[in-house]
C-alpha cells in the first residue's frame, strides 16, 4: 500500500524558467546599480533572449559584452552570487497547493530536490512549500545529487517507510525515474518543463500525468491489483 510520496520541486511544481528570469532579474538590477547608463529592463531581456538562443552557460559574459563592459572573472563571479543569493519571485503551477493539501490528507510528503542548497532553500521558502509537506530534504546538503539515492532514502528513514511503500514523482527520467529504479520505488513522471518532451530514456516511469495536478487519481491505479 502507497503511504508515502517523494516529490520533485523544479519543473515539478512550478515553473524552474521563471526563477531563471527571476534571477537575471536580480542580475540586471545590480548592473544598473553600479552602471547608471545602463537599462535594466534591457539588461534583463537581453540575457532572456541568450538563454533561449543558447541557454545558460555564457549569459552574462554576453551581455556584458553587449553592454560594453569587461567580462572580468571576479565580476561574473560576483553576478553569479547575486543570481544565487537573490529572493526569487515565483509561484506554484495553479492548483498544486491544493493538490499538495489535498495529497496529505492520505500520504506522507516529502519534497527532494536538487541542486545548490542556498538557491533550493530560496526557492523552498518562495513558493511557501515547506508548510504543505513532512518534509524537505536538499540533495546537496547531503552531499547526494540525483540520482544518488541516498537522500531519498534519508526522506524513506524520515517518514518511516519502506520503498515498496512510496512512488517518487518527479520531471526528469535522469535523475527522479533513475532515483526510484535506484532506491527500488515507484515513481510517475510529470511531463512538465524542459524535459516535457524527451523519452524515458533507460528509466521509464511506472506511468505518467501531464501535470501534478492530476497525480491524486493515478496514485490509486499503482496499488496493487490498480491498473497503472
Amino acid at each position: 500500500m502507497i503511504s508515502t510520496l517523494l516529490i520533485d520541486l523544479d519543473d515539478t511544481l512550478y515553473d524552474e524558467r521563471t526563477y531563471v528570469l527571476s534571477g537575471f532579474r536580480a542580475v540586471a538590477a545590480d548592473l544598473a546599480r553600479r552602471h547608471p547608463r545602463l537599462d535594466e529592463a534591457a539588461l534583463a531581456a537581453g540575457m532572456e533572449a541568450e538563454l533561449d538562443a543558447h541557454g545558460r552557460g555564457r549569459t552574462f559574459d554576453v551581455v556584458l559584452a553587449q553592454a560594453g563592459l569587461p567580462a572580468t572573472p571576479a565580476l561574473i563571479a560576483e553576478l553569479v552570487g547575486v543570481y544565487r543569493d537573490h529572493r526569487p519571485q515565483i509561484g506554484l503551477w495553479p492548483g498544486v497547493a491544493d493538490t499538495l493539501a489535498a495529497l496529505a490528507k492520505s500520504y506522507r510528503l516529502a519534497i527532494v530536490t536538487d541542486g545548490l542548497a542556498l538557491m533550493q532553500s530560496r526557492k523552498v521558502e518562495a513558493l511557501g512549500v515547506a508548510d504543505l509537506v513532512d518534509e524537505v530534504l536538499l540533495c546537496w546538503e547531503h552531499e547526494a545529487p540525483k540520482p544518488d539515492p541516498a537522500c531519498y532514502l534519508e526522506a524513506l528513514r524520515r517518514l518511516d517507510a519502506f520503498p515498496a511503500q512510496a512512488v517518487v514523482i518527479g520531471d526528469n527520467p535522469g535523475h527522479d525515474m533513475a532515483a526510484a529504479a535506484a532506491v527500488g520505488c515507484r515513481s510517475v513522471r510529470v511531463r512538465t518543463g524542459k524535459y516535457a518532451t524527451q523519452g524515458h530514456g533507460d528509466f521509464p516511469p511506472d506511468a505518467e500525468v501531464a501535470s501534478f495536478v492530476e497525480i491524486a487519481p493515478l496514485l490509486a491505479h499503482l496499488e496493487p491489483g490498480g491498473a497503472a
